[in-house]
């Protein structure tokens, strides 16, 4: 079946309900910042696009939307006959472009609002952006464009709480009642840092972020900064604008991974957020820089704070002597020159490993420290050519089941294990994640 833009329904490959609830622990209470160009919600595919936001609701991820009005700026443009001096909201705007951009913008989010109550979904327009003028740049008065001065977030984190979906347009009013243009890509940014959103999503009329004919599929911040460096006029200038606000979100520390991706295909927000490959280009923050190999000048605090956690139970005892002698094993996660997390990776032998005395300091749990923490683990197993990887654990069921791992009898561990864990008498749940290639 062929939607109106071309794009094939068929291309959804997240039907199964399994791999979709493999992430739905992940994602819940989560919110995701949804910028989607004019050109995607003029598209016969919106509708589409709005059923994978009334899904990801349904799921329990809150969404702020932030739409853009390019494409129709631009057919405006033509339709009259006129110049306008600014389609995006980067350059000066004069008059007669502020009163079309401010009326093309009222149409766009009536749009939005039609598509959303067809789907049941709730939303809200608000006037939480206040704007001021960009001013005068090397001689040149921006006029009427904006830049933005505050956003009230305690009010659209109130909204959100009400099962509201808040819409923004690229429009903001000024402390005088005036109102300003600004561009959609940057306020999406912005809304993200504010609202400790994981995700930041681009959507776009791109297959993704693109370099030459090179489509990145998932790709570090730092390796995207090295390309609008080295490459900036090999990448398609229509995503140029996301990716520098997808590196200002991302440096924020607040907002974890940034999407780019086509919304003109068929379930692009199911297919990007749920399929391990996904169909776009996601660009993440460089936890992993955080995290580095243990040393010996870390073998007093890994024992201390081991010490601490196995009077609770969390953790199997281990004395000084066994962390200096298993250091090379151990990884730990370092903030502003402290450790605030440290785990190990055991060779079980058989081609299997072990997760083994993840700890994180009190005051960073519940911040996404543990979790990251098994991911570095789970790409140091696959850098290993270890084919499984176990963790045990008596408290964090729960948490083991939301990184992806999934509860097996005991007696799945290689034999030494196995005789190793009857003789603790712990009792421990075992947890597995198959190793991919």
């Amino acid at each position: 079946m062929e939607n109106g833009c071309g794009a094939s329904a068929s291309a959804f490959k997240a039907s199964d309900l399994r791999g979709i609830l493999e992430y739905v622990p992940q994602y819940r209470d989560q919110t995701f910042v949804l910028a989607i160009d004019g050109s995607i919600i003029a598209c016969e595919n919106f509708a589409n696009i709005v059923t994978d936001i009334a899904v990801l609701r349904s799921l329990g991820v809150n969404i702020v939307v932030v739409h853009g009005i390019g494409q129709q700026m631009r057919e405006f443009q033509a339709e009259h006959g006129v110049k306008l001096s600014d389609i995006y909201g980067t350059n000066p705007v004069d008059e007669a472009t502020l009163a079309a951009a401010r009326q093309i913008s009222a149409g766009v989010f009536q749009r939005i609002v039609d598509e959303f109550a067809a789907q049941e979904i709730r939303c809200v327009s608000t006037n939480a952006v206040r704007a001021t003028e960009v001013g005068i740049i090397s001689g040149v008065d921006y006029l009427n464009a904006g830049r933005i001065e505050k956003i009230d977030f305690k009010t659209i984190e109130n909204l959100i709480a009400l099962g509201m979906v808040p819409i923004f347009t690229p429009m903001a009013t000024k402390r005088d009642g005036g109102i300003c243009r600004i561009n959609s890509d940057l306020l999406a940014a912005e809304l993200s840092i504010g609202l400790n959103a994981s995700k930041l999503i681009y959507i776009t009329e791109t297959c993704g972020l693109c370099v030459g004919s090179e489509k990145t599929v998932a790709v570090p911040i730092h390796e995207v900064r090295d390309m609008l460096e080295s490459r900036k006029d090999d990448i398609d200038p229509r995503v140029l604008s996301k990716v520098v606000h997808s590196i200002k979100a991302l440096e924020s520390t607040c907002t974890r991974r940034a999407h780019i991706l086509d919304g003109r295909q068929f379930a692009c927000l199911l297919n990007e957020l749920f399929d391990k490959v996904g169909c776009g280009t996601m660009i993440y923050a460089d936890d992993y820089q955080k995290i580095r190999p243990a040393t010996p000048d870390d073998i007093s605090t890994i024992y201390n704070l081991s010490k601490i956690s196995a009077q609770t139970q969390n953790l199997v005892y281990r004395s000084m002597e066994d962390i200096e002698r298993d250091i090379g094993r151990y990884f730990v996660y370092e903030m502003d020159g402290s450790i605030v997390s440290f785990v190990s990776l055991l060779d079980l032998g058989e081609g299997c490993a072990e997760l083994a005395g993840l700890h994180v300091q009190p005051f960073y749990q519940g911040h996404d420290v543990g979790s990251r923490m098994v991911e570095y683990v789970k790409m140091k197993a696959r850098e290993g050519h270890f084919k499984k990887l176990f963790a045990l654990s008596t408290k964090s069921a729960p948490f083991f089941s939301v990184c992806g791992f999934r509860e097996v009898s005991a007696d799945t561990l290689p034999a030494k294990r196995y005789e190793k864990y009857k003789n603790s008498r712990r009792n421990s749940r075992v947890f597995l994640y198959e190793v991919e290639d």
